[in-house]
């Protein structure tokens, strides 16, 4: 490949003191995981892994998609994936309750989120996750459920055809306008090429009308060992798991002459290729310039070299994108946003491609493609500087430490991805000790010309191989480019004469720390229970200090105190809703927004202050080696946000753009009218339209923020993670014990919601291109917010859940997905148990779909399926077990002890077990009988029938 050969010939020639020879060494391959392959060519991948502990990931990972289908095959590849769930060998869809779907319910593992698949071009791949490992039958029935996926699928006729409507739906769900234009665009992009004709989710033709035994043919065809990969990792016994899959697979054959799998190519073009769409739904207009170039062969991934040039793209692609960033400060700027890439081409797996995306201003779309062209040329012809080089090295290095420093503590889940991508792609699997080692040698000594080097082979200055591409949208009377006008916006950014770069850099502390007058901590106690130290500073501020192990490489934040939103009247409502948004956009101590990203350059540090209807916040995260930025950062939250007034007006253009466009979206106006409706029509909880925008006031946002954050004394600042006790001390007392706080007394929230009482009906029309029908239901009454309650809320949602699934959309093909949720609603002195039912449902059976929605919930308050409520249970000890090790999670545990005084940690599990039928039946009862119950249904506007 030419673009890799000349980067290392850079490489070689700019580093001859850590290269001595251009062979480069290969990959090594991490001894942790136990990699096998069978005589019929299947191949596995083991790994033991204990965090989280007691829980294992399941795989099976497929060389096969959408591209291996005829034309009179499109969609089977997709729709195959969802005959996986309904029947096979070991788990039958008949007798109900033994489905694969059931069985994994009574280990816990729920549909959807733990159980699912995918299908795209040229993968399939099932998954099995956080499964159990106490009970090895459970794990051996998880080797049982790849095997029928493997080669065991029932794929019956009458499950078939229910499944027709069922992937309808989720075409249904999936059809916007991103996605009718790229389904248009496709074929343009890939002339001569089955990448252009193979969207997964096919053609709903061929759903409608394929024979059974035509599915089933492609299903024997492609589904084989040689083709296929099954990935276990976690809490497991690796020699018993390798002993079962040869138990179970190894007699599996495969034909001699079965068919290969075989790279579709994707041609050069020799000119290029201009592709315009609109579309009435299409809410801003997107430019894109794909430069093409091969993908690196899948032979070339194993050497050390591959390694390096991913490397030098990451960088390349970081440097280029925040320069497209810094542009959009300037007013003169003609897009919103703008991000540069390296990587695959579309949907295509051999070949690359360089990718420069803008968001346009109204009217000037020409102009941004010659902008995004122009900063490309500008990086060819000069390069980046030595100092945006040193950023974005430190910022690799420091990412590539805090994996190192956490590689004991990896999920699962991202080894099952790594050896997914290994086994389909061939990429790399090195021990990331190895890699770290290896990486801190070879990076420092990258000059920033190897950089520059590659930029030149990556962005090209000719016709050949370059697509742009616009997708607007449709309006009447509205003036579109022409392929000449995008060829000429091309062409006169090539023809300009060019300046380097200037990089900007501020160089001095955050903070000046000798200006900050350190407090003190006056008081401490410790907690047993739950296994804390709380503080009390000489400001009147509580500091919440836990330790855990749970990363080696985090410590969380969060600080807090009542107020929030709701001090604040009706003049304020604007301001209120684009708080969170205009203080991330404001810089901090003297350092604007953009000063700040060059400043923590090579730091895992972040934080932000935001303002809820309650209470104002402060959340922060880093790794322990930043901890005082971290420290530092949030005390300019409190102390000296400052004015970035490029931002605030870039801002404010970009949300112009987007909610004058807003009603475009069917589902923006089914969140505007859900929100309008539940909150009784209140102003103060509207969603944010673009009539808000000209009562927005930069200066006012900033006096808002400053009274949220003026009195340190009656915030809690609550630190989980892997902290030095004795090395955070000192910090809190320079950072927070030091922070202004007055001697008024503790506020307490206003009195603001307002919830739609009684049986409340919101039903309406919308025009779309693509039918689409919602229904969502909510339930909901005063009641005690404690533990108790809390889980069997919780339950009845979870309970809900499995009765919408099995009739809205197994049953009756009414809805591709469909589901319930209970929570709390706390933005009142009152708590307020909630209770909310979703369905996008077939608009040909929402009437089938809003029936079975209440059935369920009425059905309920009857009788509670003690089967069900068991696998509920079984779900929610999985993921309590799961939780309990995440910062995250103690960060809610210790806000909800100190705000609420209650403990929803200590006596969980118990909870949880004590749950009965009756219970919870009495609970839903008790829920409903306030009669609080709003339906907010949309339907398609109804075609006007032609006149006779």
């Amino acid at each position: 490949m030419k673009l890799k050969r000349m980067f290392v010939a850079a490489f070689t020639l700019l580093c001859s003191a850590v290269m001595v020879a251009q062979q480069m060494p290969p990959i090594p391959v991490d001894p942790a995981v136990r990699i096998g392959k069978l005589d019929n060519g299947l191949t596995y991948y083991i790994r033991h892994n204990e965090y989280p502990e007691h829980v294992a990931n399941f795989y099976i990972a497929q060389r096969v998609g959408s591209i291996q289908e005829d034309e009179s095959q499109r969609g089977l590849a997709h729709f195959l994936e969802h005959m996986a769930f309904n029947g096979s060998e070991n788990f039958p869809s008949k007798p109900a309750g033994r489905s694969i779907i059931d069985f994994t319910r009574s280990l816990g593992v729920e549909f959807g989120s733990d159980l699912n698949a995918y299908t795209s071009i040229d993968q399939t791949v099932y998954r099995v996750c956080d499964v159990p490992t106490k009970r090895a039958t459970a794990l051996d029935s998880c080797l049982l459920i790849l095997k029928d996926w493997s080669n065991g699928l029932a794929l019956e006729a009458d499950e078939i055809d229910k499944e027709r409507d069922v992937v309808h739906n989720e075409w249904r769900l999936g059809e916007g306008a991103s996605q009718r234009m790229i389904t248009r665009s496709l074929p343009k992009m890939y002339p001569g090429s089955k990448y252009g004709e193979r969207m997964p989710i096919g053609l709903m033709s061929v759903i409608d009308s394929f024979r059974p035994e035509t599915l089933r043919a492609y299903y024997h065809k492609w589904y084989r060992p040689d083709n296929q990969a099954l990935i276990v990792v976690g809490d497991v016994d690796v020699d018993h798991i390798e002993a079962k899959i040869k138990e179970l697979f190894s007699g599996i054959t495969v034909a001699p002459d079965a068919p290969k799998v075989v790279a579709e190519a994707v041609p050069d073009n020799e000119e290029a290729i201009y592709i315009f769409d609109k579309d009435k739904e299409q809410q801003m207009a997107q430019i894109m310039i794909m430069m093409k170039h091969d993908a690196t062969p899948e032979a070339d991934k194993t050497s050390m070299a591959y390694l390096i040039e991913m490397y030098a793209k990451g960088v390349f692609s970081q440097m280029i994108g925040q320069r497209l960033s810094e542009m959009t400060q300037e007013e003169s700027c003609p897009f919103f946003q703008a991000f540069a890439d390296d990587g695959q081409y579309m949907l295509s797996k051999t070949k690359d491609c360089f990718e420069l995306v803008g968001i346009p201003k109204e009217g000037r779309d020409m102009e941004t493609l010659q902008a995004l062209i122009r900063e490309a040329k500008r990086v060819r012809e000069f390069g980046f500087t030595a100092t945006e080089y040193a950023r974005a090295q430190a910022d690799y290095l420091s990412a590539l430490e805090k994996a190192y420093t956490n590689r004991d503590k990896r999920k699962n889940a991202e080894f099952g991805n790594e050896y997914r991508d290994h086994f389909l792609n061939n990429d790399p699997i090195p021990p990331l000790d190895i890699l770290y080692q290896i990486m801190q040698q070879i990076v420092p000594n990258i000059p920033v010309q190897a950089i520059n080097e590659l930029a030149k082979e990556l962005i090209s200055d000719s016709d050949k191989n370059l697509v742009v591409m616009e997708w607007a949208q449709e309006a009447d009377g509205k003036q579109y480019p022409t392929e000449q006008d995008m060829a000429a916006a091309v062409a006169a950014a090539r023809a300009e004469q060019l300046q380097a770069y200037v990089d900007n850099v501020k160089d001095e502390p955050l903070v000046d720390v000798s200006k900050i007058k350190k407090g003190k901590i006056k008081k401490e106690t410790e907690n047993k229970v739950l296994g804390y130290k709380e503080l009390t500073l000489s400001n009147g501020a509580t500091v919440i200090l836990k330790k855990t192990d749970f990363k080696d490489d985090e410590v969380q934040m969060q600080a807090f105190a009542k107020g929030g939103k709701s001090k604040y009247g009706e003049a304020d409502y604007a301001n209120l809703k684009v708080f969170d948004q205009v203080i991330g956009y404001s810089g901090i101590g003297n350092f604007s927004s953009t000063e700040l990203t060059k400043a923590l350059a090579g730091k895992e540090v972040n934080a932000d202050a935001t303002m809820g209807n309650t209470r104002q916040y402060v959340t922060a995260h880093s790794t322990p080696k930043d901890l005082e930025t971290m420290f530092q950062m949030q005390y300019l939250y409190f102390t000296a946000i400052n004015k970035d007034e490029k931002q605030f007006q870039n801002l404010m253009t970009t949300l112009d753009m987007a909610l004058k466009n807003k009603a475009l979206s069917p589902d923006a106006v089914f969140s505007d009218s859900l929100t309008n409706t539940l909150n009784a029509h209140n102003a103060r909880f509207a969603n944010l339209d673009v009539k808000d925008l000209p009562a927005v006031n930069y200066d006012r946002i900033l006096q808002i923020a400053k009274e949220r954050f003026q009195n340190a004394g009656q915030f809690t600042f609550v630190f989980t993670g892997n902290f030095d006790e004795q090395a955070i001390r000192p910090l809190i007392e320079q950072y927070v014990a030091s922070l202004p706080a007055t001697k008024q007394k503790a506020e307490d929230f206003n009195e603001i919601m307002t919830f739609a009482k009684g049986e409340v009906l919101n039903r309406f029309t919308v025009k779309t291109e693509s039918p689409k029908a919602t229904a969502v239901e909510v339930w909901y009454s005063d009641m005690p917010y404690t533990l108790e309650n809390e889980v069997k809320l919780d339950a009845v949602g979870q309970l809900l859940s499995m009765i919408y699934l099995k009739t809205i959309r197994e049953e009756e093909s009414a809805a591709y997905s469909c589901g319930a949720q209970g929570y709390f609603n706390l933005s009142s002195h009152q708590p307020k148990a909630m209770l909310q039912a979703y369905c996008p449902m077939n608009p040909d059976k929402q009437e089938l779909a809003i029936r079975l929605l209440h059935e369920g919930i009425d059905g309920m308050t009857k009788e509670v399926n003690a089967d069900e409520l068991s696998k509920v249970k079984e779900t929610m000890l999985k993921q309590y077990d799961i939780n309990v090790k995440r910062n995250g999670y103690w960060i809610n545990i210790l806000t909800s002890w100190k705000d609420y005084g209650l403990d929803f940690y200590t006596d969980y599990r118990k909870t949880v077990e004590a749950l009965t039928v009756n219970s919870v039946r009495d609970f839903l009862n008790t829920l409903l009988k306030s009669g609080n119950h709003t339906e907010v249904i949309m339907l398609p506007e109804a075609e006007a029938q032609p006149q006779e």
